[in-house]
């Protein structure tokens, strides 16, 4: 059987991503932070939960260390995490708020995938999936400037590790995703949404799952000869 770790996997692209591979056979170690209230939800024994604050990078690699002694192996790795923080005006823009989304969105996926190489080297396969944002296309906005920052710094080193994976056939790709019917997007007071979305060509949002299914090709042997690809997700943007 094989066997993916998915991070931030209670809600949005990362419980949809979930969901997706248990129905496809797969043994899922799904990770959470604060709640994990809709993973209990599923009753599915290839099923298992592990808690970590990425804030705190060493419980990122307590979390990896927690899992492997699970299992000899995981055959995919899904960079899904995200923290996402914006401010009401630039002034509050603050260090605190770089660090932590730093600490989540990049060091964390550093952490992660470089256990993960050093594991699966001594199979000679694996993957890397990591997701990213449409808003490093734009630059984001001066008050949410870390959460793409960090996106940004994502991409550069999924290129960068994909070319020490490719010595060991582990592939390393991002999705490069846009406005998702998610939690992050419901949740932002601030935003218009509907003058948003009308900027997408398709005019609308994805759902999660439509992501969700991306990673899983990226997961599968149809995409065998795809690395360090940056790949978008937008509707058309």
């Amino acid at each position: 059987m094989k066997s993916v770790l998915v991070t931030g996997a209670n809600s949005g692209i990362g419980f949809a991503t979930v969901k997706l591979f248990l129905e496809n056979g797969y043994k899922v170690f799904a990770h959470y932070n604060l709640n994990k209230k809709n993973l209990e939800l599923i009753d599915n024994t290839n099923l298992l939960l592990f808690q970590a604050d990425f804030k705190n990078i060493l419980e990122t690699e307590e979390l990896f260390d927690s899992i492997i002694k699970e299992t000899n192996k995981i055959d995919v790795l899904v960079n899904n995490a995200g923290l996402y923080i914006s401010v009401n005006e630039f002034d509050n823009l603050d260090i605190e708020i770089l660090n932590d989304t730093i600490n989540v969105n990049l060091k964390s996926p550093f952490i992660l995938s470089k256990k993960y190489i050093k594991l699966m080297k001594k199979y000679n396969e694996g993957r890397v999936i990591n997701i990213s944002s449409i808003g490093v296309k734009y630059g984001g906005s001066p008050n949410s400037m870390p959460y793409t920052l960090s996106k940004s710094a994502l991409e550069t080193m999924t290129k960068s590790f994909a070319k020490e994976g490719a010595k060991y056939n582990i592939l390393v790709n991002a999705l490069r995703v846009g406005v998702t019917d998610t939690d992050i997007h419901n949740s932002a007071k601030r935003k218009n949404m509907q003058n948003r979305i009308n900027m997408i060509p398709l005019k609308r949002m994805a759902e999660p799952k439509e992501i969700a299914e991306y990673i899983l090709f990226l997961a599968s042997q149809r995409s065998n000869f795809t690395t360090g690809s940056i790949i978008t997700i937008a509707g058309g943007e």
